[in-house]
C-alpha cells in the first residue's frame, strides 16, 4: 500500500513515472513456486513511457525483479524502448529440467508484445527465448495458460495473440533455447477483455478425461466458451454459447461443472 501512495505522490507533483526506480509495479503481483531456480518474481520501475493502457492504465514495468531458491535477489532492466505489458509474471519449468523459467509479456515501443522468457543462469537472470514480436505498436498478446498441453510432461504456453482484435491462438514450447509453435495458429479467441486487470479468462482443464490437459477459453466475442485440445494438432473439442459475455476468469466448480462468470454477474456452469 505504501508502493501505491508514493506512486501517486509523484504522479500528482508531475515527475516522471520513468523516474522511479526500485519500486514495485502499483497493483503488480508476486508469483510463487517451489522447486529450484526462480521461486519469486515481481515486476518493479514502473513507467509510462509506453502509453498503450490495455490492462487498464497506462503504467507499465521497467524492470523483472526474481528470487532464486538460495535467496538472491536478481534484477533485469529492460531498455528504454520496452516495457513489460503485465501485471504479474510466471513461473514454470519449462524445458523440465527442474528448474523454473519467469514467463512474461513483453513489449517494444515499435512492434508490440512478445512472450519473453528469463531464467538464474551462471548467478544472473537472462532472456533465453522470445516469441516474435507482433509487429505492430500497441498491439498485445494475452498468455492464457501454462500446463502441460501436449501429454510429454513438460509445460507449454497457451498464448492469444491481439485477443482484441483477430485473437490468433496458438501453443509455444521452450525447445533447444528457442520457442517454438506446437499447435496453431488459429483464430477466433479472446482471453482478455480490454481494460480488464484479469490478465486471462482462460482455464487449463482436462475437458474429454483423456489425461491430457486441454484448454477451455473464450471466442474472440466473449460471448462462447470454447474447448480445444492441442495433443493432436489444434482442435475444437466443443462449444457453449452464453447469454452474455464471459466477464471473469473460467473456474472449476466443487462439483467439477466449468463456471464461466459473465459480465451481468451470474454464473454459466457447463457440466461434464
Amino acid at each position: 500500500m505504501q508502493a501505491r501512495i508514493a506512486l501517486l505522490v509523484l504522479m500528482t507533483v508531475g515527475w516522471p513515472i520513468a523516474s522511479v526506480s526500485a519500486q514495485p509495479l502499483p497493483d503488480g503481483g508476486v508469483a510463487m513456486e517451489s522447486g529450484q531456480g526462480a521461486v519469486r518474481a515481481w515486476y518493479e520501475r514502473p513507467t509510462d513511457r509506453y502509453g498503450h493502457g490495455v490492462l487498464g492504465d497506462a503504467v507499465e514495468a521497467g524492470s523483472l525483479v526474481v528470487l532464486d531458491h538460495e535467496g538472491i535477489r536478481h534484477e533485469h532492466v529492460l531498455p528504454h524502448r520496452q516495457v513489460f505489458e503485465d501485471i504479474t509474471p510466471r513461473l514454470a519449468d519449462l524445458d523440465g529440467d527442474g528448474r523454473n523459467e519467469v514467463v512474461t509479456i513483453r513489449s517494444d515501443l515499435d512492434t508490440g508484445a512478445a512472450v519473453a522468457v528469463y531464467a538464474v543462469n551462471s548467478g544472473a537472470l537472462v532472456e533465453i527465448a522470445a516469441s516474435e514480436p507482433i509487429g505492430q505498436r500497441n498491439r498485445w498478446l494475452s498468455i492464457a495458460a501454462i500446463a502441460d498441453f501436449l501429454g510429454d510432461g513438460t509445460r507449454s504456453i497457451a498464448v492469444v495473440r491481439t485477443p482484441h482484435l483477430s485473437g490468433v491462438l496458438e501453443l509455444l514450447a521452450l525447445l533447444n533455447g528457442r520457442l517454438v509453435r506446437k499447435g496453431g495458429p488459429q483464430a477466433g479467441y479472446s482471453s482478455h477483455a480490454i481494460g480488464s486487470r484479469v490478465l486471462s479468462l482462460a482455464l487449463a482443464v482436462d475437458r474429454d478425461g483423456n489425461g491430457v490437459t486441454d484448454l477451455a477459453v473464450p471466442d474472440v466475442t466473449r460471448r462462447q466458451v470454447v474447448f480445444v485440445t492441442f495433443s493432436s494438432g489444434l482442435r475444437v473439442l466443443s462449444r457453449h454459447p452464453l447469454p452474455t459475455r464471459v466477464g471473469d476468469q473460467i473456474r472449476i466448480t466443487g462439483s467439477g461443472a466449468v463456471a464461466v462468470p459473465l459480465e451481468d454477474g451470474t454464473v454459466f456452469e457447463i457440466k461434464n
